[in-house]
């Protein structure tokens, strides 16, 4: 059985498979909630075959460094500490009876393209993204159509 046909349960910083195993590698909403990011975004880079690509999605930092002072569609989104110094954050969520608290790292935008730099990847895209209008579903989310709540890059591993 190959790497990708079983599941493995593994550090970011550290993956269990050879140089060149993958020719796309996706972190959907994970690199936000990694310590060692260089690390993590190097271990890709290892693992991914020469002309191959790295999809990242994370909350947009923007989004992670600040918050709306209120629930209206027009309510002001304020950074009051730095957005430019990494901090920890935590989101609280619950659903069916059950809570579950996020612990995730802000970090700058500089940061994430350091990271793909370093590990030698080329970033091909870079995008933002707004609130689809069908996501739209109460006044209070109105206001993500303001403010960019994800990121997404796209870069690749020179052949």
């Amino acid at each position: 059985m190959g790497c990708c046909e079983q599941a493995h349960l593994a550090d970011a910083a550290e993956l269990p498979f050879p140089d060149d195993s993958f020719d796309c590698i996706v972190a959907f909403m994970s690199l936000q909630d990694v310590e060692r990011l260089d690390d993590a975004v190097s271990e890709a880079a290892r693992v991914l075959e020469p002309g191959g690509t790295l999809c990242i999605a994370i909350v947009h930092p923007m989004n992670s460094a600040g918050e709306f002072e209120g629930d209206d569609a027009d309510s002001p989104f304020t950074i009051a500490g730095s957005y430019l110094e990494p901090s920890y954050y935590a989101d609280a969520l619950e659903r069916d009876g059950y809570s579950l608290e996020i612990v995730s790292v802000h970090r700058p935008l500089q940061m994430y393209t350091a990271a793909l730099t370093k590990a030698g990847l080329l970033i091909e895209e870079l995008r933002e993204t707004r609130l689809p209008d069908h996501a739209v579903t109460t006044d209070r989310m109105r206001r993500w159509r303001r403010v960019p709540l994800f990121l997404y890059l796209r870069a690749t591993k020179p052949a």
